[in-house]
């Protein structure tokens, strides 16, 4: 029989009928009344690719799952329950929570786990699929940043080391719905910077919560298209460089506009400014003299010289050391000449 024709079926204790078709790896839902339609699926569809999740480091155990292989786990309010250990919880079992659209109680999935990067990278080179990667979040965060960027659709799920969010309440009973859904929404041990959206905090009320955070107020005001509002983050705060890349990755993302919105196409050249500027204040925050000067040497546009400017002066006022101050001082003067060149 040709693996197309095969099919692994799973009865679940909801009364439900899982259907997967192992060439494709996909599956449907049958219920009494016939084929589920998952909450949010495209077209309408039935069919449904089998998730694949990846977790990254070495201080995961997933010995509980057949690595690569189908397996199936129970499903809580139409979220994915999968446990897994971390070494940084001892032999606590902990869990990540994935949106599945499904009223059944138990869904399929495959689990992999690559214990370093070069092994996740070899692993998408020989073409393995993956939907959503897991890590630590003491992953280094330039490395995070490269994996968002070599690989924009996949959904990835940073694990809080000091939060472990448990499968069971004390006493071994489910917490109820309020309590799970709150759970989820704010005492999860993963960050999900995919699926949560800035601009929904924001209209949450929530904001104030996250001033202290110039990556997120960015997002927040990349999203509204306040690109002076972004600017303004360089004098608000001390930004490091990594907060940078981080910045110029969400206009990275609007730059490229893959989903080819309309709103965005007559920012082009703002956003391009923008992440223009950001790149010159990764060179001042690093103190790069010679990729800096080379920078002045081959000049900037009026706006981009203005943003440098303000924030080579703040820098200025807050150097470490006079040698520091004297740099800054002369790269103002000559970012200053620029700007008034091109007046």
């Amino acid at each position: 029989m040709e693996l197309d024709t095969l099919y692994e079926e799973r009865k679940t204790p909801g009364g439900f009928l899982v259907k997967v078709r192992l060439a494709k790896m996909t599956y449907v839902v049958f219920t009494t009344k016939g084929p589920e339609v998952p909450k949010g699926a495209k077209n309408q569809s039935i069919v449904v690719p089998v998730p694949r999740v990846a977790f990254l480091g070495d201080e995961f155990d997933l010995s509980h799952f057949r690595l690569g292989e189908l397996s199936f786990v129970n499903v809580r309010q139409g979220k994915l329950v999968i446990p897994y250990q971390h070494a940084s919880s001892g032999n606590e079992v902990r869990t990540i929570f994935l949106n599945s659209g499904s009223e059944c109680d138990i869904l399929p999935v495959i689990i992999f786990h690559y214990r370093e990067s070069e092994d996740f990278l070899r692993a998408k080179e020989e073409g393995v699929e993956l939907h959503h990667l897991v890590l630590d979040e003491e992953f280094p965060r330039q490395d995070l940043v490269t994996l968002k960027i070599r690989f924009p659709a996949l959904n990835m799920l940073i694990i809080k080391r000091k939060v472990a969010q448990k499968l069971e309440a004390p006493g071994g009973v489910m917490p109820g719905k309020e309590e799970l859904e709150r759970s989820l929404r704010e005492e999860s041990s993963i960050v999900d910077f995919n699926k949560v959206r800035a601009t929904d905090l924001l209209e949450k009320g929530n904001l104030n919560m996250h001033s202290t955070n110039p990556v997120f107020l960015a997002r927040v005001h990349l999203r509204k298209l306040e690109l002076e509002k972004v600017k303004q983050l360089l004098l608000d705060f001390s930004l490091r460089p990594e907060e940078v890349i981080f910045i110029r990755t969400f206009l990275g993302v609007m730059i490229r506009n893959e989903e080819n919105k309309e709103e965005l196409k007559a920012w082009q050249v703002k956003l391009k400014n923008l992440d223009e500027g950001f790149r010159l204040v990764g060179m001042i925050l690093e103190m790069k003299e010679t990729e800096f000067e080379s920078e002045l040497d081959k000049g900037f546009s009026r706006d981009i010289a203005s943003m440098v400017y303000a924030l080579l002066e703040k820098e200025q006022g807050e150097a470490e050391s006079k040698e520091q101050e004297i740099v800054l001082w002369e790269w103002k003067l000559r970012t200053k000449r620029l700007f008034r060149k091109s007046a």
